[in-house]
């Protein structure tokens, strides 16, 4: 999950998808303590309270139109867009895979291709085992 954790190398994602980590994390922090503060200031100025919620930012603010390794540099440096992602540095028992991956860039690629390959064997529920959602962001 790592490994395929960093597909947030590319892309973008819509304010509303970050707004809660840079507004309105929790009681006693209004930002997430784990967020880089400068990348917090950058997010705000994207991503205004009351943004238009057709507005996108990129999920790589470093390099995000290719897909490297940078995605756990970023990490190490708390700018992780989501919090599924920050944590995978915040937490001890992934942090030493991040580290590596920061550091080497063949050993990250090599763990995304054998990633993606294990996922692309998993089976595809079809008909009553199915599901198709009309909204993916929706929760059953």
């Amino acid at each position: 999950m790592i490994a395929l954790s960093a597909a947030h190398t590319l892309g973008f994602a819509h304010c509303s998808k970050v707004a809660n980590r840079i507004y309105n994390f929790n009681r006693t922090h209004p930002v997430d303590p784990t967020i880089n503060k400068a990348y917090v200031k950058e997010l705000q100025a994207a991503c205004p309270k009351k943004v238009d919620p057709r507005i996108a930012i990129n999920m790589d603010p470093v390099t995000p139109r290719t897909f490297d390794n940078i995605y756990f540099k970023n990490l190490q440096q708390g700018k992780g867009l989501f919090t599924s992602d920050q944590v995978l540095f915040t937490d001890r028992r992934s942090r030493p895979t991040v580290d590596a991956w920061a550091k080497s860039s063949p050993a990250f690629n090599a763990a995304f291709v054998k990633a993606m390959t294990k996922l692309g064997r998993v089976g595809v529920k079809v008909g009553r085992n199915g599901n198709i959602r009309r909204d993916c962001g929706a929760f059953n």
